[in-house]
């Protein structure tokens, strides 16, 4: 069976479940009140056939009016009159599918009532509904029924407010909550408390002997809106609903005047306008608040992600020169085999090299791995002269190779610092290795690196790696520590963004702090007796 067919289909579930409603709805009402506050018999009960096109379709309307006029047989038996109940039942099931046509296919309205606008809409079709609803009952009257146009008048506008409010009080109740919240549904002790809440307002309003019912119908208001703020526009359906069917009971009890009934009709409207809009702004809420939670942890996961991508390019980035090393030493060492008498010796001391090397990039990869997972940053005391030179040892021969001056100055009494010797040898790494890049151009004929060590703030060393090349251009400047921001063709744009995380994880900041010559400067802890030995990413 296709989509199309399924749609079609007739399910007996659906017309049981509506015509056992409509029964319930008949029977905790009376259609022969004065003015009609309930459903007469053998006539599709509005708000319920409404909410039923809605959520099944079209194709029921003739099977709805068939299941209300037979299911009023045994309870009224045959009426004299049963061909003209008949077509009045098929006039307002008509109008109801033309209004369902207009709010479904024109209006594009969700049935299920997900946002204001589609609430506001179905407002204004249950307008509609409602006096075709009035009209359908009163003008099918026999003329004995109303002496004069005025009757008729006020006999269609009373009818209008009842079925406007039962189309309110029902509609929503099946739209709000579909089948797999009412099979859900379990009352709790809070539901409980709710209902108990509803019927003292009830009591209070029309038990007590001195009140005035109508100053004290506020009274409704204050459960209605409990329900409301707790379970968004499905509660309130509930609440209006058990609201109405107490209200109903009331009057019919009391066995009000007609206009005292009309009142307490419009007073109930307003009431079930208030706990509709209510409810339906506090699901709203509610909506957007898990769309919000949903977007948070996608964004988690994205941010999880990339937090795994970066630390790859990371270790990819940190790991270029020892494994540059790692290649060019055992160039080297396969060319001194071709002569091992003469360079023997040499032989020695590069595979030492390469043993360092390889030592030096597992630090790299283990190191950055505990960072990234967890901020750990391993402190020690480390004096600033060889912090520096065990950070650019790496780069020495290129440098000389290239002609470039490298000059190192670090005052005496220079205090200690604690760092890890491993990420602050990848920052001076990073930062002396841009340096170089830039001046490897031959058209500057003197090139030079200055690395200055100096006291900063008190309890902060600084130092500043600073280079006599064309500078940083002004496009880039603003987004210098952005990852992915590089002006190299071949760079990845992560040194610098990664160089300053690691400054951070020791409480101290790198920054640009001459665009021209440029000098990049980072701050790190002086060693003090307070000083702990271990720090970690807040």
């Amino acid at each position: 069976m296709d989509d199309n067919a399924a749609m079609r289909a007739i399910s007996w579930k659906v017309l049981i479940a509506y015509g056992l409603a409509s029964l319930v709805l008949d029977a905790v009402s009376n259609p022969q009140t004065v003015l009609p506050l309930a459903l007469a018999p053998w006539t599709p009960p509005t708000g319920l056939s409404l909410a039923f096109l809605l959520l099944f379709g079209l194709h029921y309307a003739p099977w709805l009016i068939a299941v209300t006029f037979l299911i009023g047989l045994p309870i009224y038996g045959l009426p004299p009159d049963w061909l003209a109940a008949l077509w009045a039942g098929t006039l307002l099931m008509l109008g109801l599918s033309g209004l369902v046509v207009w709010l479904t296919r024109g209006l594009r309205v969700d049935p299920c009532l997900n946002n204001l606008r589609d609430l506001s809409w179905f407002l204004v079709v249950a307008v509609l509904a409602a006096w075709l609803d009035a009209g359908v009952h009163v003008f099918s009257r026999g003329p004995e029924a109303a002496p004069d146009a005025y009757a008729w008048w006020a006999d269609l506008v009373n009818f209008w407010i009842g079925a406007l409010i039962r189309v309110l009080v029902i509609a929503p109740l099946v739209l709000a909550n579909d089948w797999h919240k009412w099979r859900e549904w379990r009352p709790g002790r809070e539901m409980l408390l709710q209902g108990a809440t509803i019927a003292l307002a009830l009591w209070i309003i029309f038990g007590l002997r001195y009140t005035d019912e109508f100053k004290f119908f506020y009274l409704l208001f204050l459960p209605l809106i409990w329900v409301a703020m707790r379970h968004g526009l499905p509660g309130a359906t509930a609440a209006l609903a058990a609201t109405h069917l107490g209200l109903n009971a009331i009057l019919e009890w009391l066995a009000l005047h007609a206009i005292t009934v009309v009142e307490f009709q419009m007073l109930m409207l307003g009431l079930a306008l208030t706990g509709l809009f209510l409810g339906m702004t506090v699901s709203v809420r509610r909506a957007t608040e898990e769309r919000l939670l949903k977007r948070e942890a996608d964004l988690n996961q994205a941010l999880r992600l990339a937090a795994a991508g970066e630390m790859a390019q990371s270790l990819a980035h940190e790991l270029n020169q020892p494994l540059s090393a790692l290649a060019n030493y055992a160039q080297a060492s396969r060319m001194m085999l071709a002569d091992l008498d003469r360079h023997g010796p040499l032989l020695a001391g590069t595979l030492n090299k390469i043993a360092d090397e390889a030592a030096r990039a597992g630090q790299v990869v283990h190191r950055l791995r505990e960072f990234f997972r967890g901020g750990t940053v391993r402190m020690e005391s480390c004096a600033v002269a060889d912090l520096i030179e065990e950070g650019i040892a790496p780069l020495a021969k290129r440098v000389a190779r290239l002609g470039i001056h490298l000059n190192v100055h670090v005052p005496a009494g220079l205090p200690a610092v604690l760092a890890d010797r491993v990420q602050i040898a990848s920052v001076l790494l990073n930062l002396v290795g841009n340096a170089i890049d830039v001046l490897r151009d031959d058209r500057y004929s003197e090139r030079h690196i200055d690395i200055a060590a100096e006291q900063g703030p008190a309890g902060w060393v600084r130092i500043c790696v600073t280079d006599n090349g064309p500078g940083i251009v002004p496009e880039i400047e603003g987004r210098l520590f952005q990852p992915f921001a590089t002006s190299k063709p071949e760079g990845m744009g992560l040194g610098l963004a990664i160089s300053r995380t690691l400054v951070e994880a020791h409480g101290g900041s790198l920054d640009l702090t001459s665009r021209r010559p440029t000098r990049f400067c980072f701050t790190l802890p002086a060693e003090t007796a307070g000083n702990s030995q271990e720090n970690r990413i807040p």
